[in-house]
């Protein structure tokens, strides 16, 4: 599903580095650096268990991971395509590159991109993120190098899957 949209004022953001408090509003952080890790394996790796993954109740609907490879990204980047997971949450984390760029805001009362929340957030590299359900965000932007990404999300092979709305005048400085 693709729909339109034009910010009523033409948005420049600034990268913020990510931080957990900051970005709860849109889901959590994954990083390795965790003081609740687990000792696994016979005591020869470190389990971090970041969040409990939220269900899909739709009839149909499996956890599907995937591997995005991205090409690398200059800043200033116009943006024109925001999208979202309805159902689902996404997980999205760096396996091989640099860092990596997102701008993220909540639903308005419309379910269209609420630009009073919006926010774009700078991730290092082998960082990670979990959107919340329904939370519009951009497509991976990839700022350094080829990269590598593990995709997980929730889908039932419809429309509804992945919501897309065109925008103009979004950038990410």
């Amino acid at each position: 599903m693709t729909e339109n949209f034009t910010w009523a004022a033409a948005p420049t953001l600034e990268l913020q580095p990510i931080d957990g408090e900051q970005f709860r509003p849109f889901g959590h952080v994954l990083r390795a650096a965790d003081p609740n890790a687990q000792r696994v394996n016979a005591g020869t790796a470190l389990r971090h268990d970041v969040a409990a993954f939220a269900p899909d109740s739709r009839p149909g609907s499996r956890l599907v991971a995937s591997m995005f490879e991205a090409r690398p990204q200059s800043l200033p980047l116009a943006v024109d395509l925001v999208e979202r997971h309805p159902f689902s949450e996404q997980t999205i984390i760096s396996m091989r590159g640099g860092a990596f760029a997102l701008a993220v805001c909540l639903a308005g009362p419309d379910g269209g991109p609420d630009l009073a929340s919006l926010r774009a957030f700078r991730v290092p590299a082998g960082g990670g993120i979990i959107y919340r359900k329904g939370v519009w965000h951009t497509p991976i932007i990839a700022l350094s190098g080829e990269s590598l990404f593990f995709v997980q999300s929730s889908q039932d092979g419809t429309a509804d899957d992945c919501h897309e709305v065109t925008v103009s005048g979004l950038l990410i400085a």
